[in-house]
């Protein structure tokens, strides 16, 4: 899922936040597995047509939320300059967004049985990076390429997602280091491919 573009249909977004909401509350009245579109529409007051104008199932409510919460700027690209050419991909998180929203990502991810599709879909977030080098590396070097910020961001995201669910046990900024010290180091094999950098802002 991409982040947002352009600017946001009022209506729509309205329509959404009713969505999520009325997931959110038939959350706490029965498992998860067992809440219906016909649920959810009727807890949101609109016809189940307008849930799948918006939505193709239930897991899209929320997996849309947490790419929304995770992915303003949560990746962005930062060229290497004349003494350091590496370019280097960009992991951030916001603490105060996340500490804002930690009791809803944190019911999410303890009930809603979707981290599989978090995984597969977070495998897509970063191609757009890496399809850049395409052209640039061996064919060899674009598999390493792409394999390795696969596996730290997706990584990352995981150990992050698990940190919420255990009631954040460790301070973000020790989350941060150990993620960083955790990264694929930069290698004289492969010196051309983007390295990934953990980063922390407070906005």
């Amino acid at each position: 899922m991409k982040p947002k573009t352009g600017k946001p249909n009022r209506q729509v977004e309205r329509t959404k936040s009713w969505i999520f909401e009325a997931v959110m509350l038939l959350m706490d009245e029965k498992p998860y597995e067992k809440i219906t579109v016909s649920d959810i529409a009727e807890k949101a007051g609109i016809a189940r047509p307008t849930f799948y104008r918006n939505f193709n199932d239930k897991d899209d409510v929320i997996f849309e939320y947490l790419m929304n919460t995770f992915s303003t700027e949560v990746l962005n690209m930062e060229k290497g300059n004349k003494d350091d050419k590496q370019d280097t991909i960009i992991l951030e998180f916001n603490r105060k967004y996340m500490t804002k929203h930690q009791k809803i990502i944190k019911k999410i991810l303890f009930t809603a049985d979707i981290e599989s599709r978090i995984h597969r879909e977070g495998q897509k977030w970063p191609m757009s990076f890496i399809d850049q080098y395409k052209s640039k590396l061996s064919e060899h070097e674009y598999l390493v390429c792409r394999y390795k910020i696969s596996y730290q961001i997706t990584g990352s995201l995981r150990v992050v997602f698990d940190w919420f669910i255990n009631d954040m046990p460790m301070p973000i900024e020790d989350i941060v280091t150990m993620l960083n010290a955790m990264n694929i180091p930069k290698t004289i094999q492969y010196r051309n491919l983007p390295s990934i950098l953990v980063r922390l802002k407070d906005e």
